[in-house]
């Protein structure tokens, strides 16, 4: 009986076919992004799993214990340094430090751990057999677990790796947490702990194009200090004309429409110069470290002014809050003003690919007081 076999033609065919199949699959699966998501996941699911132990701690602890000493940053990587000295972090400002313990108490749970807190000592015993550590854990892009407490509360943090998961991204859950830093995954009972706070609950300053959360000082002669009273507890106070960008790059998602919102006042109008009012972010370029202004310029000049945009606040007006929105290119240019329908946002340049916000207070070389809340952005 005569069989028929695959022709050396039709076996090239079907080869080329399976190639085809599989580039195709590659490309739509996307390994290097699913491995992220996957370890996104767990990021969220073990600062879920601490937060209910916290929460467990807390109710039965009843406040006799506090959880940790405040302007501590209790970080998952390990070191022989308590205060993580053998690692390159962000910068912290006065009088916050970080805090490390060894590779040998890292996981434990009885307050010896990253975590400063003695899960052992519940009624029951405790609800963690090993404290969970980033999936990474390691100081390259700020990858560890983070604690931050007043004694009583609490936040923990991570930063999300996916850009699905990051401000603007398609499940972005950096915005969506509640917190007030955009730039973070946070859980807690006080997103505003950190030192990153957005509420500017301190005000720490890094180099310019240091990739680093902080704040660098483009220009003015004026000075900031972080101050509260009764009815806002955290703001900054410039005495002075002073212009400020953050450097830690924000990836932009052209298809998001992002919300920015600032709230900002006058409290005594200068004597000399101006007290114009910005607040927006900057453009920055493919390569993280070219700044990109509405006309494509490496400048921090003509930015993308998006909540005020060289307004002049009244002092008896109080507290104003100003919003605007962004969405996609422009043509190249983008929009210099403000756009507060979120039907029809700004555009940006169509060179920015990450952005970092802004604000510029008492502007021209005014010596005016001027204090600046928060700085918000989300995805809508």
């Amino acid at each position: 009986m005569h069989r028929r076999g695959f022709t050396l033609l039709e076996l090239l065919i079907t080869i080329g076919i399976l190639a085809v199949l599989a580039t195709t699959a590659v490309l739509i699966i996307n390994p290097v992004e699913y491995l992220k998501q996957s370890r996104d996941t767990k990021r969220i699911g073990d600062l879920d799993t601490l937060y209910k132990a916290l929460q467990l701690f807390t109710v039965q602890n009843m406040g006799a214990t506090p959880l940790g000493v405040a302007s501590i940053v209790y970080i998952s990587l390990p070191d022989t340094s308590s205060t993580c000295g053998s690692y390159t972090l962000p910068a912290l400002p006065t009088p916050w430090q970080y805090q490390c313990t060894t590779s040998a108490n890292l996981k434990k749970v009885d307050g010896t751990g990253w975590l400063p807190i003695d899960f052992t000592s519940l009624y029951g015993g405790s609800p963690l057999a090993t404290l969970p550590t980033e999936p990474a854990n390691i100081a390259t892009n700020a990858q560890y677990y983070a604690f931050v407490t007043d004694g009583q509360k609490y936040e923990l943090f991570s930063i999300m790796e996916s850009n699905d998961n990051v401000l603007g991204g398609r499940t972005d859950k950096a915005s969506k947490d509640s917190g007030d830093d955009f730039t973070r995954y946070e859980v807690g009972t006080n997103l505003i702990l950190a030192p990153w706070s957005f509420e500017f609950t301190a005000f720490p300053i890094v180099a310019n194009n240091s990739k680093q959360p902080g704040w660098y000082k483009n220009a003015g002669p004026g000075t900031v200090t972080v101050q509260g009273d009764a009815q806002t507890p955290n703001f900054i106070q410039a005495n002075g004309q002073v212009w400020y960008g953050w450097q830690e790059n924000i990836p932009y998602d052209p298809n998001s429409i992002y919300k920015l919102e600032c709230r900002a006042r006058q409290i005594l109008d200068p004597t000399v110069g101006g007290k114009s009012t910005y607040c927006g972010f900057n453009g920055v370029a493919a390569d993280g470290v070219t700044l990109v202004s509405v006309s494509g310029s490496n400048s921090y000049g003509s930015q993308h002014y998006r909540a005020f945009s060289g307004t002049s606040l009244t002092v008896a007006a109080g507290w104003t809050v100003a919003t605007g929105y962004t969405s996609g290119y422009g043509a190249p240019n983008g929009t210099s003003g403000t756009c507060t329908n979120p039907a029809a946002p700004c555009v940006v340049h169509a060179n920015v690919r990450y952005i970092r916000p802004m604000f510029l207070l008492n502007y021209s070389v005014g010596d005016g007081i001027a204090n600046l809340d928060y700085i918000k952005i989300t995805k809508q």
